[in-house]
């Protein structure tokens, strides 16, 4: 189970679910670190233990939830710890490795603190050994600290799976833990998903559901009988490169029945990777399966029937808006708070051509500097700097905007390329799609999408330099006719010197007001603090505070003197937000309809929550008045229509005065 993220914001406790998880049975909880039904290409679990001191995996592996229930269990993409977790936790990564060809590997350990990198001889967790390790800290992706952060030349075969663990302490200080390899055709480089393989349950049917079997079979007769395919008596049907997927839907959908990698992709571009889609009965070729104007994937994301053409036209939250024009408007078409907002209202904001950079110094978005409009992102500064107040070393930079697909109709395939000296990620609606955060000469980075016709995505591209040429050049091609878009007319961003209160990531924070101020108005950074006062985004935005600097932002009253540095305390108000769970500790998912209500335990000593409150199914908070003063603690757990009650979320504190 994903346990509940807890932000402190103001008087105001925010709980954030990656994924609240329900059992079927509460007397038959299984770990919180359930294995996925079958193995998955291009991910694995990444296993988190919070509250943990010191800074040796002992530390780690000698705690009775170790290694089946941790607090959290996220995902990883590629062998590169992204940080952000903090103080004083352990993780735990583990699956499998397929090198593409045969022959001699070696591996390396970068990490702080102590890292260990194990390996096996074959897909047995039994086998598995230390290879490589840091046994204090190193430098991001510095290999070469230690002796052991190298390993021995492992000789292995192409396609077949080697299991390997990833095990991890931080103490305090530097956070971060990535494990390259070497081998034919390939130079040094962190391991990426192409060669990653989740650990999944035994693939045996013995004891499929009827409606799992029906599914199944259905899928069967329809991709052998229908589709003139030769029909093949096996069951399960061929899947020959084990990505979960019959060689037959691949076939028929488009992919590629020997690549086990193209499960995890998403080629019709509706949100929903092809794995989803064979699962859901979805098309993998059709970005839109019921022909109703809304993608599939925001369909299944919003509890609607992507093979439904009907709910389009419905309202599901009664707010007096279709569906489809809330996925229009962006809207949440399930929460009747959330609606278009009518033309004239203000809130909208005026928004400018091209980018919007954000420049700050330090190779890790270390301090604000400046926010400046960039027409495009195509910058060669050599040795120079790129502004005022920024060395020529060791700074880095935010490129935000909303690009708009320029085609007329259908789906086109985009790509995006970015060719950078030194390191560079790129993001697309939040998605990670490029990542190569290290020193490098100039080399470019590209990604393939389809877009429908008009289709807007958010754009966030990042980007350090660390020393010697400094090169951040961005395009984007359209591969129906090979031609270089314009960014100029395709690329627009909130104008950050008009005001307006769009808040596109719903942070509480505008997106104009993010941008003037070194913010990512795309993502939710609301608890972030980028100040040494411990005062968040949030509470600097509502003190009229640079959340940088805690100076001022005000206008109006003409002082410099800065606001006072210490959050807000409360007066005996406190007040409770959190989102709705959606699937259960089986992963199975669940409705909004199956929540009954929410229980908040409070009281003034940790660990021991005397006090209960209901809530209602239908809101996601709840406001204490006259609270005594003191320390409050706080934690809510939800409860379905069958009387299952969820585990605690975190426990969270708030000082009422």
């Amino acid at each position: 189970m994903h346990n509940a993220k807890v932000l402190l914001i103001g008087s105001t406790i925010a709980f954030i679910h990656g994924c609240q998880m329900w059992p079927s049975q509460v007397e038959q909880l299984p770990p919180t670190a359930a294995l996925p039904a079958t193995s998955e290409p291009g991910k694995v679990q990444f296993r988190i233990w919070t509250g943990i001191t010191g800074s040796d995996v002992s530390d780690l592996t000698s705690i009775d939830a170790y290694p089946d229930n941790p607090n959290t269990v996220n995902e990883l993409t590629s062998l590169d710890n992204p940080g952000g977790l903090g103080n004083y936790y352990g993780s735990l990564v583990r699956g499998y490795i397929v090198p593409p060809t045969s022959g001699e590997y070696t591996f390396y350990v970068s990490g702080d603190d102590e890292t260990q990198f194990l390996f096996s001889t074959d897909e047995s967790a039994s086998n598995a050994q230390v290879i490589a390790s840091v046994p204090s800290y190193s430098s991001p992706y510095n290999y070469t600290k230690y002796s052991s952060q190298t390993s021995g030349t492992q000789t292995l075969e192409a396609n077949k799976r080697y299991y390997f663990e990833i095990r991890h302490k931080q103490g305090s200080g530097g956070e971060h833990f990535a494990v390259a390899w070497q081998g034919p055709g390939i130079s040094q480089q962190v391991i990426s998903g192409d060669y990653l393989y989740s650990e999944g349950q035994s693939g045996n049917y013995d004891n499929v559901s009827t409606t799992e079997a029906y599914s199944l079979g259905y899928r069967v007769g329809y991709f052998d009988s229908t589709q003139g395919l030769a029909f093949n008596t096996d069951y399960p049907p061929l899947d020959n490169d084990r990505d979960g997927l019959y060689d037959n839907w691949e076939t028929v959908n488009g992919l590629d029945p020997s690549n086990s990698n193209d499960a995890d992709t998403d080629p019709d571009g509706d949100f929903l990777t092809a794995a989803d889609e064979f699962l859901i009965g979805t098309k993998e070729n059709n970005a839109d399966t019921d022909g109703d104007g809304i993608p599939d994937g925001q369909e299944f994301a919003y509890n609607l029937n992507p093979l439904n053409g009907s709910d389009a036209a419905r309202d599901a939250d009664g707010d007096g808006y279709t569906n489809l024009q809330e996925y229009q408007a962006g809207t949440d078409p399930n929460n009747s708070d959330d609606v278009p907002q009518e033309t004239g209202g203000g809130s909208s904001a005026t928004t400018t051509s091209g980018f919007v950079g954000q420049y700050f110094s330090g190779m890790a978005f270390d301090d604000f500097v400046a926010t400046r409009q960039d027409a495009t992102v195509d910058f060669n500064w050599g040795s120079g700097s790129p502004m005022t107040g920024i060395g020529n070393d060791k700074f880095s930079a935010r490129w935000t905007g909303t690009f708009t697909a320029p085609h007329s109709s259908g789906n086109r395939d985009y790509t995006f390329n970015l060719s950078t000296d030194d390191g560079t990620r790129l993001y697309i609606n939040g998605d990670r799609v490029i990542n190569d955060w290290s020193n490098h000469a100039t080399e470019t980075f590209s990604y393939t999408r389809s877009m429908q016709a008009g289709e807007s995505a958010n754009i966030n591209i990042e980007y350090y330099e660390n020393s010697g040429d400094a090169v951040a050049q961005f395009s984007i091609v359209d591969q129906s006719s090979g031609n270089t878009v314009a960014q100029e007319s395709t690329i627009t961003v909130p104008d950050p010197d008009m005001a307006s209160t769009q808040d596109t990531d719903s942070d509480g924070i505008p997106d104009t007001w993010e941008l003037s101020y070194g913010l990512n108005p795309w993502v939710n950074d609301a608890s972030q603090v980028n100040n040494s006062s411990g005062v968040t985004n949030l509470d600097a935005y509502q003190s009229e505070l640079d959340p940088w600097t805690l100076e001022s932002t005000s206008t109006s009253s003409g002082s410099t003197e800065p606001e006072p540095t210490a959050p807000p305390t409360t007066t005996g108000n406190v007040t409770l937000s959190w989102t709705a769970p959606s699937t259960r500790l089986d992963g199975s998912s669940i409705a909004l309809s199956e929540i009954d209500h929410y229980v908040i335990s409070y009281g003034q000593q940790s660990g021991n929550l005397g006090q209960t409150q209901d809530v209602d199914a239908g809101t996601t908070s709840y406001t204490f008045d006259g609270l005594a003063t003191g320390t409050w603690y706080f934690t809510v757990q939800t409860v379905d229509t069958d009387g299952l009650i969820s585990p605690p979320s975190d426990e969270v504190s708030q000082e009422v005065q």
